[in-house]
């Protein structure tokens, strides 16, 4: 009875056409009685597919269990052919349910899309080191993956590898500021707002002479003061770009707490430089100064590290990096469903959640009054909730590179 539950209060959060989608992208056919076609219905397929990611179950346990459950006849090459398939269409449930929020309104940066690249290691089940690399970029109004690529352990982590488009704004971190990148971004039409990566992206004066961020900073003292200059980076082969490098003093505790991950990091390779750095934010961007002021600048990338938060959320709880094999088709599955159900998680532990078909708000209204959950037990329930899709071990797979484009 739980999991018919849980089933329906998840299908209730899906997009109210979600069935109607799959027969109009075509996964869906009518097919005449005399057939006896297993999938009529993308419920039949939907159901196990959520219920082997949710539990990173193997195909074999979780087509059992369908079967034994009455949910579908399927076998697991089966569900295995519907995995290669469906990527697209949970891309498309994922767009509609994500809620944008009002704080990443295009408007407030600039009529910029802004986009956010990231990426994450995986380590196979029996490896010892990092065996792949999932590149992800996602647009920062709703959260929703744009793009994808998946690598072995030897592509690093570069903006080049996405399809940039103009007006775009793409926040990045210090792996990715480096002249070529910067020089890839410009050539698009799009610009870049990227953390400060003093070893990495040297930069110049108008007069074509080495600028020192680190020395620059140094005259902010004040905590919360902002400064900026005007700054030029000398890509190989290319005119320079101008930018700007805009800095923010930031509170001691927030100093204390980038010099401790800066320990932790590195090691004994941490230098007294990296140490002093950790007392500024300091970030370089294209973008025009009549467009998003020093303040904007500062304020859009510090929003990036709630996204980060975000992220290491989704790769923990939802174990996004927990890729069941090295397809690009099933990997796409993997991750969007993955994400679907971290969605619809939060969407159930909200106070404005749907209720499920057949139970009326009036009625669940009666059923709260008689019987009001005590704490203990509510605590347990958000807690079961936001484990529908907790990370465990992947299925092992082919070794091999692959890569994976997502469309928007």
């Amino acid at each position: 009875m739980g999991a018919e539950l849980d089933w329906e209060s998840f299908k209730a959060q899906l997009p109210s056409d979600w069935k109607q989608r799959a027969e109009t992208m075509g996964l869906i056919r009518s097919q005449p009685p005399q057939l006896n076609a297993k999938v009529t219905d993308i419920e039949q397929v939907l159901r196990p597919l959520m219920h082997r990611v949710g539990l990173n179950k193997s195909l074999s346990s979780t087509t059992a269990e369908a079967g034994s459950a009455g949910v579908a006849d399927l076998s697991s090459v089966a569900l295995h052919k519907w995995e290669r398939k469906l990527g697209p269409y949970l891309a498309t449930l994922l767009a509609d349910l994500a809620t944008e929020q009002a704080e990443f309104e295009s408007w407030r940066w600039a009529g910029y899309e802004v986009v956010i690249a990231d990426g994450t290691t995986i380590t196979r089940p029996g490896a010892t080191g990092t065996t792949a690399r999932v590149h992800y970029a996602l647009r920062l109004v709703d959260l929703t993956i744009v793009q994808l690529h998946v690598t072995d352990a030897h592509v690093g982590e570069t903006i080049r590898m996405f399809d940039l488009q103009p007006n775009q704004l793409w926040v990045v971190d210090r792996n990715y500021a480096n002249p070529p990148n910067l020089a890839a971004i410009f050539q698009a039409g799009a610009q870049i707002l990227a953390r400060y990566n003093r070893g990495a992206l040297p930069l110049h004066d108008m007069r074509g002479r080495s600028f020192d961020g680190l020395d620059h900073a140094r005259g902010v003292r004040e905590v919360g003061a902002m400064r900026e200059w005007s700054v030029w980076v000398h890509p190989s082969g290319t005119e320079p770009i101008g930018g700007r490098f805009c800095v923010v003093r930031l509170p001691e505790e927030k100093a204390r707490e980038a010099r401790e991950r800066l320990h932790y990091e590195y090691g004994r390779d941490v230098s007294p430089e990296m140490l002093e750095a950790a007392n500024w934010l300091m970030v370089f961007t294209t973008v025009p100064r009549e467009r998003m002021s020093t303040s904007q600048v500062l304020e859009a990338y510090r929003l990036r590290w709630q996204v980060e938060l975000e992220i290491k959320r989704e790769k923990s709880l939802g174990g996004l990096d927990g890729l069941p094999n090295f397809r690009p088709d099933t990997i796409s599955t993997w991750l969007h469903a993955k994400m679907l159900l971290q969605l619809v998680a939060r969407k159930i532990v909200s106070a404005a959640v749907a209720f499920p078909p057949g139970v009326s708000r009036a009625g669940a209204e009666v059923a709260n009054a008689a019987s009001r959950p005590s704490p203990t037990s509510q605590a347990h329930a958000t807690h079961r909730r936001r484990n529908l899709a907790r990370h465990g071990p992947g299925t092992p797979g082919a070794a091999r590179r692959s890569q994976l484009r997502v469309p928007a």
